[in-house]
């Protein structure tokens, strides 16, 4: 967003980036292409911003960034990544590095230690102001600041002569909106068409989408900065068009971030209803904390080409065109419920349901897929190891597929006192079986593996061959009535024991 090619140097006097939301995903928000100086009681101050990027730091320097009798301060700024800058800084006599209540990744860093592995340098050269500290020299441009007060949350610069902004510093500049001391508790788009992506306010409870047309925008519902004790997200007749992709992101969704945090706060409750894609996808990501209900209903997603996924950086699937994105989710005691949706990817080798990251970890939760349309070359393909455990439960019920394959783990399933359910669907595949286990599958500890009631043109099931074959340890394999016009009802090799 900001781009510097040239040597910086700063000399009393002062570079602040206040409150911008810096829309670069795939960038850094500020890069410095050659060295920065600061000397003689200078300051490079960045307050208040946001960085969507998912693989760029929010600020890069090529050169070397030096300081002496100055000071570097970060103040309340909010990063995607869990690593924010990316630089070498040198610290000389009389200079200082100021910070204080930083989001990085989800995570509110508290201690030097953690601002060190944000990318900020030695731990022993990092100061760090608490929240709730209003600290003149971290906030302000101390030569052109009077004092420091905490008003309505927000610690405001008094500016004596010669000091001009909210940060004091020596150059007049166009006055900011006031800053907001109470947190937004909600956030309403309604209404309109949005060609731009937006930031949902930190600490957020309530978010509304209704009535809206995202075009050809990604924008990112990030569970870890809204409230702490719980947030009700709705998504209503929005219209997703030219490769717009809507992200709800829960913990640990992004690279290198911690997940830890995440099941200490509220539960999600997600509800996303009558929305039509065309070559646009909805993607959820990451851990959700325990008690969270997220549900996708009376929706249809289409796509006729890939969709760029820019949000999920290690992911192979968007040349597959999917229109519903499972990505590394991990639900604990937690349920997502997808009802009543129509999806379909009309390309050749298309993916339309994608499960993809390392694993989709259910845990005393569920998925459940019910009442669904799929169309598509693969209806749905995890390349993601399934583990279930702890009574958890992953469901396709009273669903249409209709594919050359079906349901299709290629990664392997494991279930460990938990359910695998294919009943009551209907449809025709033309080349694999309605569920393959590809890999290793293992149900162990009266786990079930349950494929009931179908009425298919061709194979029903399709398990692991010989030598690795599916392993039932004191759990149960159900294959009942069943119909449809295929010569082979199953194929590959069931191992019991127990």
């Amino acid at each position: 967003a900001v781009s510097v090619r040239g040597a910086v140097s700063v000399s009393a006097s002062a570079v602040a980036l206040v409150r911008s939301d810096f829309v670069s995903t795939e960038d850094y928000a500020v890069a410095f292409y050659s060295t920065v100086s600061l000397a003689d009681g200078s300051m490079l101050l960045a307050k208040g911003n946001v960085h969507d990027g998912v693989s760029r730091e929010m600020l890069y320097a090529t050169g070397a960034v030096t300081a002496a009798g100055s000071t570097l301060s970060f103040v309340r700024n909010r990063a995607l990544l869990p690593r924010m800058l990316s630089l070498s800084l040198s610290l000389a006599a009389g200079a200082h590095l100021r910070v204080a209540c930083n989001d990085a990744g989800g995570r509110v860093l508290s201690t030097a230690e953690e601002y060190a592995a944000a990318g900020f340098g030695d731990a022993g050269s990092i100061d760090v102001v608490g929240c709730d500290d209003c600290d003149r020299d971290t906030y302000c441009y101390a030569p052109g600041t009077v004092s420091a007060s905490m008003r309505n949350g927000v610690c405001v610069c008094a500016c004596g002569s010669g000091g001009y902004g909210e940060a004091c510093v020596p150059v007049g500049a166009p006055a900011l909106p006031p800053a907001m001391g109470t947190v937004l508790s909600v956030f309403v788009r309604e209404g309109v068409t949005v060609r731009s992506v937006f930031v949902v306010p930190a600490g957020a409870s309530e978010v509304t989408l209704r009535h809206v047309v995202l075009d050809g925008v990604s924008p990112v519902l990030y569970v870890p900065w809204m409230a702490r004790d719980g947030v009700r997200i709705v998504v209503q007749n929005v219209s997703l068009l030219n490769g717009a992709v809507l992200y709800l992101m829960g913990g640990g969704a992004l690279r290198g971030a911690v997940s830890a945090g995440s099941d200490e706060s509220g539960p999600v409750e997600l509800s996303i209803c009558d929305v039509e894609a065309l070559n646009g996808a909805l993607v959820l990501t990451g851990t959700f904390p325990a008690g969270s209900v997220l549900t996708v209903a009376d929706s249809l997603l289409v796509a006729a080409r890939p969709t760029p996924l820019v949000y999920l950086p290690g992911s192979r699937s968007s040349p597959y065109a999917p229109v519903l994105v499972l990505s590394g989710l991990r639900l604990v005691r937690s349920v997502l419920v997808v009802y009543g949706v129509a999806l379909v990817t009309v390309m050749t080798g298309g993916r339309t349901v994608v499960v993809d990251g390392a694993v989709l970890e259910l845990v005393g939760g569920g998925v459940a897929l019910d009442a669904a349309v799929l169309g598509g070359d693969y209806a749905l393909y995890a390349s993601a190891r399934v583990v279930a455990s702890g009574g958890a439960v992953l469901r396709v019920s009273g669903s249409q597929v209709y594919a050359a394959h079906g349901l299709v783990f290629d990664s392997g399933v494991e279930a460990n006192a938990s359910a695998v359910v294919v009943n009551d669907n209907a449809g025709a595949l033309t080349d694999g079986a309605l569920l393959e286990l590809r890999g290793s599958a293992s149900f162990v500890s009266g786990s079930w593996l349950s494929v009931r009631g179908n009425s298919v043109s061709g194979r029903l099931l399709s398990v692991p061959s010989y030598p690795r074959g599916a392993e039932l340890a004191q759990s149960t394999l159900t294959l009942h009535g069943n119909a449809g016009s295929g010569h082979v009802v199953m194929d590959g090799t069931v191992e019991l024991g127990g």
